[in-house]
């Protein structure tokens, strides 16, 4: 067993607990992601969440730029790319929540494809190489900040 794994199985582990936490405290403020919300309060949430994705696309083509590390930065690496991910992944999510509320008033195609992105996201945090056609991706996330950006 690599001598990283305790810290990075304590590292999950602390995402986890705060990810609940996030999520219980959320449910006992009146704020339900599953549910429908009035227009104004979704189109400012989707302006709140492109902000985050445009940080976190940034992150991702930095990560596609400079590539692979080799040696012991190659595991922390790793998990960095994962924890990347999968928090483009749940944002994403979180904006397909938001885009349901504003249906039919959106494009269709558009919730669609951040529903699909949120999944290829989670996809390729558990992916053996997450880092492989990361620039492609991070295209696509962009766009997608874009169409999102403009809505609010």
């Amino acid at each position: 067993m690599h001598s990283a794994f305790p810290a990075i199985a304590l590292l999950a582990s602390a995402r986890a607990a705060l990810g609940a936490a996030i999520q219980i405290g959320d449910r006992r403020a009146g704020r339900d992601a599953s549910a429908q919300e009035p227009e104004d309060a979704a189109r400012a949430d989707l302006g709140e969440l492109a902000d985050g994705l445009a940080e976190q696309t940034v992150r991702l083509r930095l990560r596609a730029a400079v590539g692979a590390p080799r040696g012991p930065a190659a595991i922390a690496q790793a998990v960095e790319d994962r924890m990347l991910l999968d928090d483009v992944g749940r944002t994403l999510a979180v904006a397909h929540q938001k885009l349901l509320s504003l249906y039919p008033a959106v494009d269709a195609a558009l919730v669609e494809d951040v529903r699909q992105q949120a999944g290829a996201a989670r996809d390729r945090a558990l992916a053996g190489d997450p880092a492989r056609g990361l620039d492609s991706f991070a295209a696509a996330v962009a766009a997608l900040t874009d169409r999102l950006a403009e809505l609010a």
